[in-house]
């Protein structure tokens, strides 16, 4: 049967108990035996032990507690026999003790080890003694021992049954509050993320027929503006239906190599000055490295963009048979144009330690900023598993 995890502090108070429990059967044991075997002073003790030490193994080896007992007690009948006066050639303490440990195996062993020990009573007792009616008493008194048992056993099983569908429920409770949140979370962002979005996208799509004099170039940064805010509009459609959706929504495709290419294209289009230098193979690159590398890049971009307004961007990404290897790096530029939420930075470590890559973030000598990071390649990782 299950048992429950044991804390450090139980084992020793459990321990603590069993010591003294043994010196109390010792204490029995020990002068009794000069009584009720025929034994002499130098042998009493080692017999004593032989009754007492299987108690130490009781609370986490009932079955071998009481193998070691019933043996014990068949040797000692065997080998030993009774005192003169005496028709019983173990100890009572003795029995005592196997009927103590045959009621633990009925309440914790399986079933088999429970019939084995239910017939081991009686024959122990029927080899030390040859008394008909000892051996009836025995048993009666098994068979009184295991109706016991085998009630307390049962009580257990249904307080653990009882205690599994309350943890099942507590779980489930715990797992309806989670997905309420979520749906709360949902539609904040709804009402008033999406909201803002959808309305950016108008004015911008909007801006050319509502303004007067509105030149080609600025149509076009209209309309950039307004493509930006549709994308970062499906991709808050997509947050939405992962927080609706109790398995977690309909998976998004995630980011290529070819969409890497896109990030950079659209932050010059954009209006970053930006330069970039690729060298090697992105095709060794894994999937999962690939979306970092993606998360990575687009966060330090909008960073750059955002603390560093009009500042030269250069961007290095060296793809070598190990790992890849990127690095963003912005000069001094103007002041913010607005606040961050803060969980940009601890993102991207988050994404470079998702694939067990790294990542240095930190001012430069020139008074810019860089990100640095390293994430192992598709074949590195397959070499390391294989």
């Amino acid at each position: 049967m299950a048992r429950g995890r044991i804390t450090p502090r139980a084992r020793r108070w459990s321990w603590a108990g069993r010591i003294v429990l043994v010196g109390v059967l010792l204490a029995i044991a020990w002068p009794t035996a000069l009584q009720e075997l025929a034994v002499g002073p130098p042998t009493a003790l080692p017999v004593a032990l032989v009754v007492c030490l299987p108690v130490l193994l009781a609370p986490e080896h009932p079955w071998r507690a009481w193998i070691a007992s019933a043996l014990g007690a068949l040797l000692i009948a065997w080998l030993v026999g009774p005192a003169p006066g005496h028709g019983l050639g173990v100890q009572v303490v003795h029995l005592v003790v196997l009927g103590g440990l045959t009621a633990l195996v009925a309440v914790r062993c399986a079933w088999w080890a429970v019939a084995v020990a239910a017939v081991g009573v009686p024959v122990v007792v029927s080899a030390a003694t040859v008394s008909v009616e000892g051996l009836g008493l025995a048993v009666f008194w098994t068979l009184v021992l295991l109706a016991v048992a085998l009630l307390v056993r049962r009580v257990v099983s249904q307080r653990r049954e009882i205690a599994v569908v309350e943890e099942q429920r507590a779980d489930e409770e715990s797992r309806r509050a989670v997905l309420q949140e979520r749906a709360r979370v949902a539609r904040d962002l709804h009402d008033v993320v999406a909201h803002a979005m959808s309305m950016v996208v108008v004015r911008a799509e909007t801006a050319r027929y509502r303004l007067p004099d509105v030149d080609e170039a600025s149509a076009g940064e209209f309309t950039a503006i307004g493509d930006a805010a549709r994308q970062a509009l499906g991709e808050l459609r997509g947050v939405l239906q992962v927080l609706r959706t109790e398995e977690g929504g309909e998976r998004r495709p995630q980011p290529t190599a070819a969409d890497v290419d896109d990030l950079l294209a659209a932050t010059t289009r954009a209006g970053v000055d930006l330069t970039v230098r690729t060298t090697g193979d992105p095709a060794a690159l894994g999937a999962a490295a690939t979306v970092s590398l993606y998360r990575i890049l687009a966060e330090a971009l909008a960073n750059a963009s955002r603390h560093a307004a009009d500042a030269p961007v250069t961007v290095t990404v060296d793809h070598a048979d190990d790992a890849v290897r990127v690095r963003v790096v912005n000069g001094p530029g103007r002041e913010a144009t607005g606040p961050g939420s803060g969980l940009g930075l601890p993102g991207m470590r988050e994404r470079a330690a998702a694939v067990g890559g790294e990542l240095t973030i930190g001012p430069t000598a020139e008074g810019g900023y860089a990100v640095e990071a390293r994430l192992p390649s598709g074949r590195a990782v397959a070499g390391r598993s294989a």
